[in-house]
């Protein structure tokens, strides 16, 4: 009998302290908590004090109204350092299985079990609701974007008894489902159907001989090459070349005619002097090189363009029954332009220029490729320069003197033949635009 009256004074003890505790915080922790209440408490020893009392001193300490439910019982043991009053409360909650639900004015605690109950009827209840409501039905018209592009997201808004179709000939939604759920759904409908800014690719592609860049003082220090994000170039085949300092890669092919060089050299003009008008016209004043081709097309932000110049072969091969069937495959040159129009009005590109040509084999066709895939970041109206794709080419000349290398079999005696190796560059000037909505409307009036 005397053991217990000793752990009841013991208990009766703790609570008288933290009575008094939270008396003498009580002015101080009013006005800290005008400031946040993000006081810290630098030491707090409890032993098998009582949550209720604790969780009033905690209350006081920091300025708020904790409300502890019936079934918050029973006593505590710690002892932590250095918290803020919330960070102590968090700990004791975590420790015990409770939970703190933080409303405008107070703070409640409750065991976590409970209020894990109480969110499942809360469910229950809102679902009972909404079995109980009318379903309506509302047809969404889309003034920019593809309906069909919307329907997953918007999807995500309804409720379970929800459901949306798209109309493709009209552009629209047809939404059915609770009518709140049908407001939410028109509200993400409204930031995403958003007029898309449109981007003009404008691309030169010349074929020049190399050797002539050099003549005309064509220098890539003029340009700048730190714009590659991704150091590497891949090529057909499963071959990866790293990119060197002055951002090239190269693959060779050897062939009895033709041997084909791949170089990529991808950069952006930095230097204002470089005129890209006065380089081409240049080139192809001279004979040197020539143009082939200046393509022009408008893409939607984020969306792929896609330039392609050279014709479809066909090859025939077997199928599973054992059919002989054709197809055609493109060779040529082909350069995939993906632009994303920054926040800052700059445009970041992923190129993918290609080059491919065929040789016959005896096996059948080979099909000889070299491919690139980079990102560069460039202002609006910049040019990107995509160098180096060459190709060599084996030719036997003939020379001699003229008239005598004509007659027969003597002929041979005042020519001979001289082997010459021709190298030509492709080069391709891709120059990205943004394009206003005013200038866009103009440009549909006048195809018009």
């Amino acid at each position: 009998m005397m053991r217990n009256r000793k752990i009841i004074t013991l208990f009766g003890g703790t609570m008288l302290f933290l009575a008094i505790a939270s008396l003498m915080v009580a002015e101080l922790a009013s006005s800290q908590s005008k400031n946040g209440g993000d006081r810290i408490i630098e030491s707090l020893s409890l032993s098998n004090a009582n949550i209720q009392a604790v969780l009033t001193y905690i209350g006081d300490y920091g300025g708020k109204n904790i409300i502890a439910a019936p079934t918050v019982d029973g006593n505590i043991t710690m002892k932590i350092r250095d918290v803020t009053w919330r960070q102590a409360l968090d700990i004791i909650m975590e420790t015990y299985g409770y939970t703190a639900v933080e409303s405008a004015d107070h703070i409640t605690v409750l065991p976590t079990a409970e209020y894990q109950k109480k969110l499942a009827q809360e469910d229950q209840f809102q679902f009972d609701r909404r079995l109980r409501k009318d379903v309506g039905t509302k047809v969404v018209n889309i003034r920019y974007a593809s309906a069909k592009d919307l329907e997953k997201p918007v999807k995500t808004m309804l409720s379970e008894r929800g459901n949306i179709d798209t109309d493709q000939r009209t552009n629209s939604l047809i939404i059915r489902d609770i009518p709140e759920y049908i407001e939410r759904a028109e509200s993400l409908i409204a930031q995403l159907d958003t007029e898309t800014k449109q981007v003009r690719i404008s691309a030169q592609l010349l074929e020049v001989e190399s050797h002539y860049f050099r003549e005309i003082g064509f220098d890539w220090s003029m340009m700048s090459r730190t714009s590659i994000d991704h150091p590497n170039i891949e090529l057909d085949g499963g071959a990866t070349n790293s990119y060197t300092p002055e951002g090239e890669g190269s693959q060779t092919t050897t062939d009895n005619i033709i041997q084909s060089t791949a170089k990529f050299k991808i950069s952006k003009i930095v230097n204002d002097k470089f005129n890209v008008d006065a380089i081409v016209d240049a080139i192809v004043s001279s004979n040197k090189g020539r143009i082939l081709g200046h393509p022009e097309v408008i893409t939607v932000d984020n969306l792929q363009a896609k330039i392609q110049m050279g014709q479809k072969i066909p090859i025939k091969q077997f199928d599973e029954a054992g059919n002989v069937v054709t197809k055609f495959y493109d060779v040529g040159i082909q350069l995939k332009v993906t632009p994303h129009i920054t926040a800052q009005d700059r445009i970041l590109m992923n190129l993918e220029p290609e080059r491919s040509d065929y040789s016959f084999d005896a096996n059948g066709i080979i099909i000889n490729t070299q491919n690139a895939t980079t990102n560069v970041v460039v202002n609006d109206g910049q040019t990107v320069v995509i160098g180096g794709l060459t190709s060599q080419e084996d030719r036997d000349i003939e020379i001699g003197v003229p008239l005598l290398k004509d007659i027969p079999l003597l002929g041979a005696l005042f020519r001979y033949t001289k082997k010459e190796v021709k190298s030509r560059d492709l080069v391709i000037f891709v120059t990205p635009t943004i394009i206003s909505h005013e200038i866009a409307a103009n440009e549909v009036q006048e195809e018009k």
